[in-house]
Formats: C-alpha cells, sequence, structure tokens
C-alpha cells in the first residue's frame, strides 16, 4: 500500500528544505561531523570552525539540490522550489554579508560544479568517492591522502541522500 503523501505549497517545501540543510549545521553538528571526518577544530581558533561551517553549508546544499535532482517529480516545479530555497538561505544566514544574492550564488556554483563532475565520473568504487575527494580538496587547500576522512564524507554524503530523498518523497508540492 503506498503511503499518502503530505500536500504542501512550494514555499513550505523549501522551508522543510532549509530547515533539513540547517539542522545539520549547528555547532554540535559540525564539531560532531568534523571530529568524524578526522578535521581538527583548535580550541581557539575560529577559522578552523568557519572553514568547516562553510564548506559543508555548500556540499549539503548541493547535496540537497542534487537529491532533488534525482528524485522529484517535475522540474518546473523542483527549480521554483530550489529558487525559494536558496532566497531563504541568502536572506536569512547570508545577507549580513558584503555579497549580494547574485555574487553570493556565484561563488558557489563553482563548487557545484565540481562536485557535479565529481559525481559523474565513473568510479571504481562509487563517484561518491570522487565527491569526497572535491569536499577534502576544498577543506584542506589540496588533497589530503587519509583514507579514514575519505570513507567517513563518503557515508556522511551517502546516508544525507538517502533520508533526505525518503523525506522528500513524502510530500506533494502544490504551487500556490
Amino acid at each position: 500500500m503506498e503511503e499518502k503523501k503530505l500536500r504542501i505549497t512550494n514555499r513550505q517545501f523549501a522551508e522543510v528544505l532549509f530547515h533539513w540543510l540547517f539542522m545539520f549545521l549547528t555547532k554540535k553538528e559540525i564539531k560532531k561531523y568534523a571530529k568524524s571526518f578526522g578535521f581538527r577544530i583548535r580550541i581557539w581558533n575560529r577559522k578552523d570552525y568557519r572553514k568547516i561551517s562553510e564548506e559543508l553549508l555548500i556540499l549539503n546544499m548541493w547535496m540537497i539540490v542534487y537529491t532533488c535532482e534525482e528524485v522529484f517529480e517535475g522540474e518546473d516545479k523542483r527549480n521554483e522550489c530550489l529558487d525559494i530555497f536558496y532566497n531563504l538561505i541568502y536572506y536569512r544566514k547570508i545577507a549580513n554579508n558584503e555579497n549580494s544574492f547574485r555574487d553570493w550564488m556565484i561563488s558557489i556554483s563553482s563548487k557545484y560544479i565540481e562536485y557535479s563532475k565529481a559525481m559523474e565520473t565513473e568510479h571504481p568504487s562509487t563517484p561518491l568517492w570522487l565527491v569526497a575527494k572535491v569536499f577534502n580538496q576544498n577543506l584542506f587547500g589540496k588533497f589530503k591522502e587519509d583514507l579514514r576522512f575519505q570513507t567517513q564524507v563518503c557515508i556522511y554524503i551517502g546516508l544525507f541522500n538517502k533520508h533526505l530523498g525518503k523525506t522528500i518523497l513524502k510530500y506533494e508540492i502544490d504551487k500556490i
């Protein structure tokens, strides 16, 4: 028996995505993931914390977009929801920066392209390995050969996408 979907507006769905994103970006969660990845945040160094926070924000946003593209029916509806999603992020979390919305979108698009290319590339084990490699390079400035890091990031990405995909399928979006 098919589970009945919850009918929500595209704005409400964008809010779901927004809350999904930031539930993984609390200070506690960031420290937990940094530790599991083996990324050491020095106690009084805000630069380390800021770096992993920024990189996780971009990776998680990309994973949300990627997952939506994989499971969302209706490209126009999906894109409308994602447009609202980006506006929510920018105006609630980013706007106090010196970058305009347009500049911010341009700045994240280059990293999105890197992640998307990695995901489209064949790899003997999984394309997630290559996505984790890009994240590794973005985080450390160059590729850091660390099997534990790569494996933990692959697990993180895989579980994030799996659970988000199941969540997305619980909703039917009405355009309002």
